[in-house]
């Protein structure tokens, strides 16, 4: 189920893909309107903002160019 929420999440420049530096699978890709992130599990830090993927593969956390304010 999904809930609609009112936050920001901003967008670092992306011009070649991400990928995981474990077993280098590709996370982000980018794509003429932003980006694509090929994971759906994100975790935010309350701290900086920052976002996180975890691969589908390896399951390692990778920081994605994902940034969220509320």
């Amino acid at each position: 189920m999904t809930f609609p929420i009112d936050i920001g999440i901003f967008l670092s420049e992306l011009t070649e893909p991400k990928r995981c530096p474990v077993c280098r699978t590709k996370i982000v890709v980018p794509d003429p309107q932003g980006v694509v992130v090929k994971n759906a599990i994100l975790r935010v830090s309350r701290e900086t903002g920052q976002a996180s993927a975890k691969c589908p593969r390896c399951k390692a956390w990778v920081e994605v160019p994902l940034t969220y304010q509320p």
